[in-house]
């Protein structure tokens, strides 16, 4: 093992972290989204440096936005 992660791997930890901030975003129990937001931190951090594109700093999971701006 070379410390990299396989691109299937990489795309599996994509589609879990927009289910997170998707889970982040529409949860209404504040205890839940606290540790999903811990979760998804986490999840950048050691994902930093794998050349993983996260939209981190952007609200919303891709489907969110393409949904609000077909309206």
């Amino acid at each position: 093992m070379n410390g990299e992660l396989a691109p299937s791997q990489l795309r599996r930890l994509h589609e879990h972290y927009d289910g997170l901030r998707e889970l982040a975003a529409s949860c209404d129990v504040p205890a839940v989204r606290a540790a999903v937001g811990v979760a998804v931190a986490e999840l950048r951090v050691a994902l930093d440096g794998q050349t993983l594109d996260l939209d981190f700093y952007e609200t919303g999971t891709a489907d969110a936005r393409a949904a609000s701006a077909a309206v």
